[in-house]
């Protein structure tokens, strides 16, 4: 298959790149090449403004992995929200476009304003919990989730939404992990390994059977040093318990959905 992925010099995309393009052939995008650009891999240079350069990566392309985005809440917060926003529009034009199949969207966990202007509702977390985010970054990607499937309605073009945790590479290992007290609440303290993410991406592209979904995407443990059980008691007293069985590391997020839908089963773990 041929996969273009934007954002493919960032943390993410540079571990996709490496990845993905032992088994398919791989087209990246972004505003700077990435430091070791595997071989056979081409590169467009571009952003999410500049049209000809989408096209230029998405021509001839089944797959589209749309990563690129500001990050965070990065001072101007109008521009934050205007990126991502029309940077997720003109990839999804230009997609529908160039007759591409599947694109997938990377959301992510902040869509639900954790840590920020909510609390959860319950344990686990799932798609099915309301996201609520009310600032740029995450009010972005609440939109962006609705323009996937606007695309898709509208247009025909298959779209997967990934509601991200925070993520590791290989590389860089796990140092930051655990969290401890209510460091990673933005996440609900957990994350999730690249590598495991490109199994994900990889079997969505190819589920030509789905339309457009949302997942979520996270480790099969939880990320905070202490026991899931006690944290929840400890900072969300009126938080709703839906576990079926509660262990100490069990994660506050479920990939129930990935896994029976797409056969996801993560495999990395910060505790070996």
């Amino acid at each position: 298959m041929r996969i273009a992925i934007t954002g493919s010099s960032g943390l993410i995309g540079t571990v996709l790149l490496q990845e993905l393009h032992q088994r398919h052939q791989i087209v990246g995008l972004d505003r700077t090449p990435p430091a070791d650009l595997p071989p056979g891999v081409r590169f467009v240079q571009g952003d999410l403004d500049h049209r000809q350069a989408l096209t230029a990566a998405f021509a001839g392309a089944q797959g589209v992995i749309h990563l690129a985005a500001v990050p965070y809440d990065i001072p101007p917060l109008h521009e934050v929200f205007r990126i991502n926003m029309q940077g997720t529009y003109n990839a999804l034009e230009i997609a529908v476009e160039q007759k591409v199949r599947c694109l997938l969207f990377a959301s992510s966990i902040m869509a639900y304003g954790f840590g920020q202007n909510v609390d959860p509702q319950y344990f686990p977390v799932d798609e099915e919990h309301p996201a609520l985010a009310n600032r740029p970054y995450g009010l972005s990607k609440r939109l962006g989730e609705e323009l996937c499937r606007t695309f898709t309605e509208r247009c025909g073009l298959r779209t997967h939404c990934f509601r991200l945790t925070t993520a590791v590479a290989p590389g860089k290992r796990y140092d930051f992990l655990p969290s401890r007290e209510r460091q990673g609440e933005v996440g609900i303290y957990s994350y999730f390994d690249i590598r495991d993410f490109a199994l994900l991406a990889e079997a969505a592209l190819l589920a030509e059977h789905l339309a457009h979904e949302v997942f979520l995407v996270s480790a099969g443990d939880s990320g905070h040093a202490d026991p899931t059980g006690e944290v929840i008691a400890r900072y969300y007293p009126q938080a709703q318990l839906r576990y079926g069985r509660l262990e100490a590391a069990t994660p506050f997020v479920t990939c129930t959905k990935a896994r029976r839908l797409l056969d996801f089963a993560p495999r990395h773990s910060w505790r070996t």
